[in-house]
């Protein structure tokens, strides 16, 4: 260490890493990149069929295989990077994900294009964990709520902006190359956060983590993946019994690991997840309502989407557009909240519940008040109020979880948080998923009735006689109700290939009546859409309410770990820092 590294400074601080926030900038483009391509993807799958030749199952997987290979990493990763090095580990992470990005770009098949995926999945996962380690140990407690502030503003709106960018693309069609610029924009500013992380990111290590628990990882392996696999793919798959199976074999499989790392931990201290950490109750509280405020952004944005796209028709550019208000919220309130946490504690987190509630219920009247009639301009308020309430949870929650965390288990503790976020999120679409299709089955017979009004006064206007007129509305009811009862088992039921009689059609008005029963089935499903989103909105209201009151399960501020001194803390390599316990009280004195 240098002369100024062992300087004394006041309340036992240690000069902070000078190049902290230059670093602290790098490390987010990097995540940005990360966080972004978990959703950019969704808005090219229907291209990429026509390009590629792919089929439904592996349309899913090009977007699942990133996800699942992401959560998966996230804990084991987070470990790795204790042990060998953080700036390390996040360096090699950089370069497997543009890596995997630069193969993505060039698939000449999907076989090619899902294990790119995997990779850059993979990749993701090192970058998120290592960046928010080394947010945790180059940061003075007190800087701390700053950054991970910009970390929280940065969550609230890169999953909005994938979508969005993915659109602005993929429409541009960029030299002809149609998708593959979605995944090839990651390239170059890849390669400038690497070479910012190998100026400005000072290296950092635990010497209490001295190998990697292998059994560990297969047991956390087996039992997220007997977890999230059919969370993910089990709606896909209409839910068939191995989902089930699966789901409830995770259980023995997590009590199994907990049981085993206690143990690795008194043996050997080497456990893959400390289990301190769940000692201390800011970060157990902290992931339970980490799981749940994922599970409600999650929930939200799986159904709304389906709402505008597929119900309204809106292109996935016009998707994206009707969501920046509510990135616009997130990006204000999570730019400070975190610092305001620090006066306030965890009173923030409850506001910011309580505004998405409000924010919540005033999108489910703006649906129900405007149906099918709905615009971007309708929807900007109640979004925007949703993501000023978002803003207020997620930069604190973060502080919350990893502040109590001592910097030796810093990637430990980031990769459990991480996964608790995508473990919430899962969850969250599946539940969703389930009560939002079934609704949308529910909803299709008044869907229908919500059209007839329009549909008789168009058959009217083209010359169909009153007795035909009432034939038709009574088949085009029939038929709905006929396909809500087929589900999507895409078979067309009898009924609705003879919803107008030969008969009723008058002399040269075939062409006029098939568009007025085209433009009521259009009415119908835009009406059906609206109803089942704006009922199946009201469970998100209640998960809301459930974050709220699990905020008062944290401690009303992060009580930070009573670290015995310097010998047990981390050991930074290169001169990393190392809070002091007198700096940690001085912080949370301030």
């Amino acid at each position: 260490m240098t002369e100024a590294e062992n300087k004394v400074y006041p309340e036992g601080e240690t000069e902070p890493d000078p190049q902290r926030w230059r670093a602290a900038t790098v490390i987010l483009v990097a995540i940005a990149l990360d966080l972004i391509d978990t959703t950019i993807v969704n808005v090219a799958l229907p291209v990429l069929q026509t390009d590629l030749g792919a089929g439904k199952a592996a349309l899913q997987w090009v977007a699942a295989s990133y996800t699942l290979t992401f959560a998966l990493s996230l804990i084991t990763v987070g470990r790795v990077g204790d042990m060998l090095g953080r700036k390390r580990l996040l360096t090699a992470g950089i370069v497997a994900f543009v890596l995997a990005s630069l193969l993505c770009g060039v698939a000449q098949s999907t076989e090619m294009l899902i294990a790119s995926r995997v990779l850059q999945g993979f990749g993701g996962a090192m970058v998120m964990t290592q960046g928010l380690s080394i947010f945790q140990v180059a940061f003075p407690p007190k800087e701390r709520a700053a950054v991970f502030g910009l970390f929280g503003a940065l969550s609230g709106i890169a999953a909005m902006i994938g979508p969005l960018l993915g659109g602005i693309l993929v429409n541009a069609d960029l030299f002809g190359w149609s998708w593959r610029p979605i995944f090839l924009v990651n390239v170059p500013i890849g390669v400038i956060a690497l070479v910012g992380v190998a100026m400005y990111v000072r290296e950092s290590r635990s010497e209490q983590v001295k190998k990697l628990d292998l059994v560990g990882v297969a047991l956390i392996t087996a039992a997220l993946l007997a977890l999230l696999f059919p969370l993910i793919q089990g709606g896909e798959s209409g839910w068939p019994a191995w989902s089930f199976i699966a789901m409830a074999s995770s259980v023995p499989l997590f009590v199994i690991f907990g049981v085993y790392e206690v143990r690795k931990a008194a043996r050997d201290g080497s456990a893959l997840v400390e289990p301190s950490l769940f000692k201390e109750r800011s970060f157990v509280a902290g992931l339970v309502v980490m799981l749940s405020f994922f599970a409600i952004i999650a929930g939200l944005f799986f159904p709304f989407t389906l709402y505008l796209q597929v119900g309204l028709g809106f292109s996935p550019l016009a998707s994206g557009l009707a969501t920046i208000p509510f990135s616009f919220g997130a990006m204000i309130t999570a730019s400070f909240s975190a610092v305001l946490a620090l006066k306030m504690g965890r009173k923030v987190l409850s506001i910011g519940m309580v505004i998405m509630g409000v924010g919540m219920v005033a999108l489910i009247w703006t649906i129900n008040h405007y149906g099918a009639d709905v615009g971007g301009w309708n929807l900007a308020p109640s979004l925007t109020v949703l993501g000023l309430g978002l803003g207020f949870v997620i930069s604190p929650v973060v502080d919350i979880v990893l502040g109590g965390v001592p910097v030796e288990h810093a990637g430990s503790g980031s990769g459990v948080l991480s996964t608790a976020d995508q473990l919430g999120a899962a969850a969250g679409v599946a539940v969703i998923g389930v009560l939002f299709f079934n609704l949308l089955t529910s909803q299709a017979v008044p869907g229908a009735d919500a059209a007839l009004p329009e549909l008789r006064k168009e058959l009217a206007a083209v010359g169909v006689a009153a007795s035909a007129e009432e034939q038709i509305a009574v088949n085009f009811r029939a038929c709905a109700k006929a396909s809500s009862d087929e589900g999507d088992s895409g078979v067309v039921p009898e009924v609705c290939k003879h919803i107008v009689p030969e008969s009723a059609v008058p002399a040269g008005a075939a062409e006029k009546v098939g568009k007025v029963l085209a433009d009521a089935s259009v009415t119908a499903r835009e009406e059906g859409y609206a109803k089942a989103t704006g009922k199946v909105l009201w469970y998100e209201v209640g998960v809301i309410v459930l974050g709220f009151l699990l905020t008062f399960l944290l401690p009303q501020r992060p009580r930070e770990p009573e670290w015995a001194g310097g010998d047990e803390g981390a050991a930074p390599a290169d001169g990393a820092t190392q809070e002091a316990p007198q700096a940690v009280r001085a912080a949370g004195e301030s």
